[in-house]
């Protein structure tokens, strides 16, 4: 009896330099872990019952990934009254600053990284309209002149009590 705990202990132990042996490698990798694969590991060695030292890090590590990408999820489909209200660009380009500092990969941050490139080639886009609209619709000086001058006439008329007449008699002037 005695030597089947001892085999049985030494069983637990081997599986356990094992895992701790797999999850050091996963966790020094250059290439991050995937949240499942991460999630999946700390499942299995919590099932195992084991005890290791890094597996508190790998547990916060996926807590960590699954709240940002909770977050992520309701930055990306944000409803107010069956009206969708798209977030900001700057909003995107914050949850996405943090997703891409978590130490596990996340699948919602490539999406969220092309949804800010599409968003920021967008607001370029606009922003060059807007300055070319501006330099077509920019009145010249004489043509503003003659607009201020209009309006101070007719707002002269309005004042008066002239009335249509005045304002069909003025617009003939001008």
């Amino acid at each position: 009896r005695v030597s089947a705990l001892a085999e049985a202990l030494a069983a637990k132990v081997a599986r356990g330099r094992e895992w701790s042996a797999k999850l050091e490698r996963e966790m020094a990798e250059e290439d991050r872990t995937s949240l499942r694969d991460a999630a999946a590991m700390v499942s299995e060695v919590e099932a195992a019952k084991l005890k290791l030292p890094k597996l508190g890090k790998l547990r916060e590590w996926v807590a960590r990934a699954k709240a940002w990408q909770d977050s992520a999820r309701k930055v990306q489909a944000k409803q107010t009254r069956g009206a969708s209200q798209k977030p900001a660009l700057s909003e995107l380009e914050a949850m996405l600053a943090v997703g891409l500092e978590l130490p596990l990969d996340v699948p919602e941050a490539p999406l969220l990284a092309r949804q800010v490139r599409e968003a920021s080639d967008v607001e370029r886009c606009a922003e060059t309209l807007l300055e070319a609209a501006e330099e077509v619709t920019k009145p010249e000086p004489a043509a503003d002149a003659d607009a201020a001058a209009a309006d101070a006439d007719a707002s002269v008329l309005r004042r008066s009590g002239a009335g249509r007449a005045g304002r069909v008699l003025l617009a003939g002037l001008v």
